[in-house]
């Protein structure tokens, strides 16, 4: 009998930690894969993403630079999306090939190195710093925008600039939609 109460336990040990687990990741932390290189280069393609469920208690409390999770309809399918906060609720935002301006400021860039065929760039808004992509030969541009952001909006972008479908296309992104932050 000692042998079976030590299964029992080893078993209970471990239904007990796949239980933990999942019930970590079903209400706190989602996992999520991005597919495409909108992100380069903090998250190249085929990064592996865990973010924080619920991290925001309310619009007020979502910080320019966060990488949010949202989730938006298209095609008739719920898609989940992993983009940076670029401008909060009330901003005005100008995106125009290469520059960005937020209220009238324009964000500033340094040139940090090559890679990929890509120009990373450090882009500063303020407090926040984080790096940015640019093709050196784009094949195409993403469109020209200019607007305030409504209030419990959030303008995104994503980092790799010329091969992203943020707010340049789809427009700000309320915060209801927002399902977690990257951790």
């Amino acid at each position: 009998m000692p042998g079976s109460s030590k299964i029992r336990i080893i078993t209970g040990s471990v239904l007990a930690v796949l239980l933990a687990i999942l019930a970590i990741q079903t209400f706190f932390i989602g996992y999520y894969r991005i597919p495409q290189n909108g992100m380069y280069p903090a998250l190249p393609a085929g990064s592996r993403v865990f973010a924080a469920k619920w991290a925001y208690a309310d619009a007020s409390s979502v910080r320019r630079s966060d990488i949010v999770v949202f989730v938006r309809e298209e095609e008739g399918r719920r898609r989940s999306y992993a983009w940076r906060v670029v401008a909060l609720p009330g901003e005005t935002v100008h995106a125009s090939g290469d520059a960005l301006t937020i209220n009238g400021q324009p964000v500033q860039l340094q040139r940090v190195r090559e890679a990929d065929g890509k120009t990373i760039f450090r882009e500063q808004i303020g407090d926040a710093s984080y790096e940015v992509a640019f093709d050196q030969w784009p094949q195409h541009q993403p469109p020209d925008v200019t607007l305030t952001v409504p209030p419990d909006h959030f303008f995104v972008m994503g980092d790799n600039r010329y091969d992203a479908r943020d707010s340049r296309y789809i427009g700000p992104v309320p915060f209801g939609s927002i399902i977690g932050r990257k951790l």
